[in-house]
């Protein structure tokens, strides 16, 4: 190997190294429960106030108070001093808080504030908050036109109080307009899930890697798909049908839904609707390279489902 070639191995090797100690020993120094001062919370003009920005939890902290600045450990609330707003990526890949309380005066919260605890069971919001409320300890805004969080193991704690029979099934209650981006990232519980006749956006990312989800149909009156809205959810299968109201797909909307074989739009041309980069799923049965399926127009929901039936029924016989 040329000198100059090992010296550049020997940078980069050092380069890692020192990023690695760097992260460590910063991870080390961090408090348990991070609050600042911020003027505009969420860039909300005029909204100013604490809010909860750093989490850097361990296998003690359970559970997670929003309600006032409190010290490095989470205790000894100030109540002169309300959170109005939690960040993004406050508490990040989190694996042992279960319950998390917001508190009367939130106003913001992040769609990624609460980004893949693994752990979450339920999230319980005060009742005299104006902005937000919790059913079953599902997160929504008060008006509950916006889901902003289904936990990912909300379906075991339901099923553990006796409030549903199955943890693998949801039913997004009529009047939601959006689902959240975020809302069930990497949900892989989540099997069954029905949407409202009201719903009119699906956020980015909001159904990340769910990759046990198989049966998905979109009501007429959905008009945007968030970019990597389905995105591995290598489960569903075999049929998706776009409503006819979509107007805007994203980029990378259905990505490697490899289950997917057959797309139907309602619209009846691509006209009108905008979309993103590499939307479509691929196919795998290609031997050389992955093509992205082609989509068929002027359908309806009736042959979506008379088209899933069939190839089901044809699955079903080859498997006999």
């Amino acid at each position: 190997m040329p000198t100059w070639k090992k010296i550049l191995f020997v940078i980069v090797l050092a380069s890692f190294i020192g990023l690695s100690l760097f992260f460590t020993f910063y991870s080390i120094a961090r408090d348990t429960f991070e609050f600042e001062e911020q003027t505009n919370v969420g860039e909300i003009e005029g909204l100013n106030g604490w809010v909860f920005y750093g989490f850097n939890g361990n296998s003690s902290v359970k559970e997670v108070y929003v309600d006032y600045a409190r010290d490095e450990n989470g205790d000894n609330p100030d109540t002169s001093k309300p959170v109005v707003g939690v960040d993004s990526f406050t508490i990040v890949s989190d694996e042992n808080v279960e319950y998390i309380y917001i508190g009367k005066d939130v106003q913001y919260i992040s769609d990624q504030a609460f980004y893949y605890c693994k752990m979450l069971k339920a999230v319980f919001v005060d009742d005299e908050n104006p902005y937000f409320c919790d059913v079953d300890g599902v997160l929504f805004t008060k008006d509950m036109k916006t889901l902003i969080l289904h936990p990912i193991c909300n379906g075991n704690w339901k099923v553990e109080n006796g409030i549903a029979e199955k943890n693998d099934t949801f039913v997004i209650p009529e009047g939601v307009e959006n689902v959240g981006g975020y809302s069930f990232y990497k949900n892989n519980d989540l099997v069954h899930l029905s949407f409202p006749s009201t719903l009119k956006t699906i956020g980015d990312m909001a159904f990340f890697s769910c990759g046990n989800m198989w049966s998905v149909w979109l009501p007429e009156g959905l008009e945007s798909i968030g970019a990597d809205a389905f995105s591995y959810c290598g489960s569903i299968s075999p049929v998706m049908y776009i409503p006819s109201t979509v107007k805007v797909i994203e980029d990378y909307a259905f990505f490697s839904c490899g289950g997917i074989s057959t797309m139907y739009m309602g619209s009846e041309s691509e006209d009108g609707i905008e979309f993103g980069e590499s939307w479509l799923p691929k196919n795998d049965s290609k031997v050389v390279f992955n093509v992205a399926i082609i989509p068929e127009y002027g359908k309806t929901l009736d042959d979506a489902k008379a088209e899933k039936e069939r190839i089901d029924n044809l699955n079903a016989q080859e498997v006999e």
